[in-house]
């Protein structure tokens, strides 16, 4: 006996709550004796078209979401392209300025005259000497320089030794070596 009386007391704590609140339900009329309120029916049509809705407005929602997705990985991609080609155009400019240094250095006349001296065994001039122009020779640059001559055939002498010692050839460039 104990429980239906809380469950009594309960129902009258929460009869007192809804008392003390206002009501909340569709406004009553005073004509009507009724304490319940007038129900209506919702349109089937108006319930599938706010599900629609809902739906549409999920998978656009899921769509915007994709595409912001996308579009991030699109401009990490991007950015890594940029990246490389920033690395590739700092050892380019690198390598640029490594060859501007070398071709400084082979373009030096202390290089140069090293290299106749040690390689070609060319030697300093002891005097340098000075060319200056003669008056005519701006009347002579307008004309035509004469038309270049054919040059002379040379025939080589071809000779077949008959019987020769094997000791002395008689070809063509030994005897020219023999006769220095």
């Amino acid at each position: 006996m104990s429980a239906p009386v809380a469950v009594n007391h309960r129902r009258s704590v929460f009869g007192a709550l809804a008392a003390a609140l206002p009501d909340l339900a569709l406004p009553r009329t005073a004509e009507s004796g009724d304490e319940r309120p007038s129900l209506r029916v919702v349109e089937k049509a108006r319930r599938e078209r706010r599900r629609h809705i809902g739906t549409v407005a999920c998978a656009v929602l899921f769509v915007a979401l994709f595409a912001v997705a996308g579009s991030q990985a699109y401009l990490v991609q991007q950015q890594r392209h940029i990246d490389r080609t920033n690395i590739k155009i700092s050892r380019a400019e690198d390598d640029a300025a490594l060859l501007r240094i070398e071709l400084a250095q082979l373009q030096s006349p202390q290089r140069i005259t090293q290299d106749a001296a040690a390689k070609l065994g060319m030697i300093p001039a002891p005097t340098p000497v000075y060319l200056e122009p003669r008056v005519t020779d701006d009347l002579h640059a307008a004309e035509e320089p004469p038309a270049p001559t054919p040059p002379k055939a040379i025939v080589k002498a071809t000779t077949t030794p008959t019987t020769a010692p094997a000791a002395k050839s008689t070809t063509p460039t030994t005897a020219a070596a023999a006769k220095r």
